[in-house]
């Protein structure tokens, strides 16, 4: 445990040492707070929904930022030899990147939350969907940040490892498109269970079904265990 709080606190500063994460931090504020006052202003909303939208689409653009430089950096620093010597295991190291990144991304969230606080000044909105939406999203971005820091754990350079991220995350995004192109397949339902653009219209809702939680979680779970034998990989 002395070895995964090291990682983990080393992680979390280094965030704030760089301009990278208060430029992440300052663009995703600015940018769901403005969407949130357009949509009240000229749109009428009185409900979550279309932040929860915006968000979404914003987590997926800048989470890769965040991602890019768990294990590329390191390599093109050449400190993960260093980092691989200390008395942790591969996969304590993989979750103490993991969970910093996390924290970072609740901040994140949280921040955003000076909307509840307008909706509930202003009117009567119903909580329950939206207390669900954000633990919703929250589920989202730690899906994004699972793939993000898996591949990063296989490429060299941050830049290969931010686009090769966003690559696939669009892919994931629009994978339930592909269904129109082979109407007969018996595919269909799995593009659309695997689609990230069909699980949120439920999660942008407030409502987290059993299945989008299993799926969140298990590819969470597989991005995870695969960063981490990437890593025992490079090991020897």
């Amino acid at each position: 445990m002395i070895g995964f709080w090291s990682v983990f606190k080393r992680e979390s500063e280094h965030y704030f040492v760089t301009p990278i994460a208060y430029i992440v931090i300052s663009i995703f504020w600015l940018s769901s707070g403005f969407f949130f006052s357009f949509n009240q202003l000229f749109v009428s909303a009185i409900d979550m929904v279309s932040a929860f939208h915006n968000m979404s689409l914003l987590l997926m653009l800048m989470i890769p930022l965040l991602t890019m430089r768990s294990f590329a950096e390191e390599k093109q620093a050449g400190t993960l030899e260093l980092l691989m010597t200390l008395p942790i295991g591969d996969g304590a190291i993989i979750l103490a990147k993991y969970l910093s990144l996390m924290m970072l991304i609740f901040f994140m969230l949280l921040g955003s939350s000076v909307a509840v606080i307008v909706l509930v000044y202003f009117g009567e909105p119903d909580l329950g969907p939206i207390i669900g939406g954000y633990a919703g999203i929250f589920l989202l971005a730690s899906s994004f940040s699972a793939i993000g820091l898996l591949i990063s754990s296989l490429s060299a350079n941050q830049v290969v490892a931010a686009t090769a991220t966003w690559s696939l995350l669009l892919c994931l995004w629009f994978i339930d498109y592909a269904s129109a192109l082979f109407p007969e397949s018996n595919l269909i339902s799995l593009f659309q269970h695997i689609s990230f653009s069909v699980q949120y219209l439920d999660i942008i809702r407030g409502v987290i079904t059993g299945g989008g939680f299993i799926y969140f979680f298990g590819l969470v779970l597989f991005c995870l265990v695969s960063a981490t034998q990437v890593l025992r990989m490079k090991r020897f």
